[in-house]
């Protein structure tokens, strides 16, 4: 496919261990989380800013598309390649180029692992909070370009809530500096603009992200609820009781069942919810708070309550939590992943409505997520051998999604639009919000090279993989 291409020409500015057009290499970087698969015609491992942009002239002059990519680890198809497109990986692209304490801010390249960073500001008394459960392989990238949530979510919020400036290279092959990082401060801050892109108007090179202080300490639990709805109502009372845990997170029975065979937990045989509850903060204080977490959930039923006691039982209950997204496979060979988000307040009559959506079509539709924020994982299992059965699983998303516009949320919480939920865009934006979305994809990217199959819906377009 890319015979007609010098790619000796490239392989010698870039370096040719470092342009990768064999089957073998290039398969490595066909697909992600999602069951979506292609193959690029090449892949670009940059070491700089300017080979970035040498990459990024290149691909435009021999038209091919660029798919900027972090660690695939995205359950969105957001890092999917067109056809006819070179994969830009940000792997060698890895440093750690500044922790200034004074300041309370870390420079980073675009492949720097978010769980790498944690640890080494940790070093320094100080806290990096965005914490997506992929945070060990995840890269600073990848989440910035998707705009990432995770566990500490509701207490210290999301990726974007971090991100002081950014260096972005341009489909014309400009580089373009923004907030904290644009030196002359001669234009509005455009971090917003490019954290949640999706790689759809440019390749991220330099991400400055804000650091606070590391909280004194922390404490973990979990307690088991009779119903999904009390887990849910206790949610409720802890925030309303201006509690405010750190993590927050519901499983329901299912995803306990699948998460046991990995995890060594005793599930009480009656039940239906989990929920994994830290607070932190000063020692002084955080004793009382999680004694008053206790109170409420015992309340609202909650049963069989354990603390964490030390740090081996502690660092157990997180790779309970961890562990859900891999295995939930031991339930289908098929699954679809979703990641609704709705206000609060409406978190049990989603959770409900999925148990009855699950005995209504027969398909096992697990549930957990960061309850404290309303965003919710729904999966819904199925047999992938079984054509009928996948259809009605896709069908059964769309009345998912439908059912989360209804009750006043949002298509995604934190995963993107990607290629799984773009046709299913228009369901919450109406076609003039759909044509500026467009209109702004333009402006930065006119002829189509970044992404060009990714978040934004075309008509008639079937993304079922």
């Amino acid at each position: 496919m890319t015979s007609h291409i010098p790619i000796k020409r490239l392989q010698k500015i870039i370096g040719k261990d470092r342009v990768l057009t064999r089957l073998e290499e290039r398969v490595l970087y066909s697909y992600d989380a999602t069951t979506f698969r292609r193959i690029p015609d090449m892949v670009v491992m940059p070491q700089s800013e300017q080979e970035v942009v040498e990459a990024i002239q290149f691909a435009r002059e021999h038209g091919l598309s660029v798919t900027p990519r972090g660690a695939g680890t995205g359950m969105s198809g957001g890092s999917i390649p067109a056809s006819g497109a070179m994969v830009i990986g940000c792997e060698k692209m890895n440093r750690i180029i500044r922790i200034d304490v004074d300041q309370r801010y870390a420079l980073v390249e675009p492949g720097v692992l978010t769980g790498d960073l944690q640890e080494r500001v940790l070093e320094h008394g100080l806290f990096y909070p965005p914490d997506p459960s992929s945070y060990m392989v995840s890269t600073l990238g990848g989440n910035v370009a998707e705009g990432a949530g995770g566990l500490r979510c509701a207490k210290y919020g999301v990726t974007k809530n971090y991100v002081l400036g950014l260096r972005v290279a341009t489909a014309s092959g400009d580089m373009v500096a923004t907030g904290t990082l644009d030196s002359g401060g001669t234009m509005p801050d455009l971090t917003p603009l490019f954290v949640g892109s999706e790689g759809t108007l440019g390749y991220i090179t330099l991400i400055m992200v804000r650091l606070i202080d590391a909280p004194d300490s922390a404490r973990t639990m979990l307690a088991f609820f009779p119903r999904a709805g009390d887990a849910a109502a206790a949610v409720s009372a802890i925030l309303k009781e201006r509690l405010l845990p750190s993590v927050l997170e519901f499983l329901d029975r299912m995803t306990l069942k699948a998460i046991t065979g990995y995890v060594p937990l005793d599930v009480p045989e009656q039940a239906e919810a989990m929920l994994l509850i830290e607070v932190d903060g000063k020692e002084d204080v955080i004793g009382e708070e999680l004694k008053s977490v206790i109170g409420v959930c015992r309340e609202y039923q909650g049963f069989h309550i354990e603390e964490a006691s030390d740090t081996r039982k502690r660092d157990q209950l997180w790779s309970l939590r961890r562990s859900v997204s891999p295995s939930l496979a031991r339930l289908a060979s098929g699954k679809i992943n979703e990641d609704v988000c709705v206000p609060r307040a409406e978190l049990i009559n989603l959770v409900e409505w999925c148990q009855a959506v699950s005995q209504d079509t027969g398909l096992l539709i697990p549930v957990y997520g960061h309850a404290a924020d309303g965003n919710l994982h729904i999966n819904v299992m199925y047999n992938n051998e079984d054509r009928l059965q996948g259809k009605l699983a896709y069908e059964t998303i769309e009345r998912i999604l439908a059912k989360t516009l209804e009750l006043g949320g949002t298509l995604s919480g934190e995963h993107g639009i990607g290629r799984s939920k773009r046709s299913y865009l228009s369901m919450q934006f109406d076609p003039h919000a759909i044509a500026y979305f467009r209109g702004i994809k333009h402006v930065w990217d006119p002829e189509g090279l970044f992404n060009p199959e990714i978040m934004y819906p075309s008509e008639n377009i079937v993304e079922n993989p």
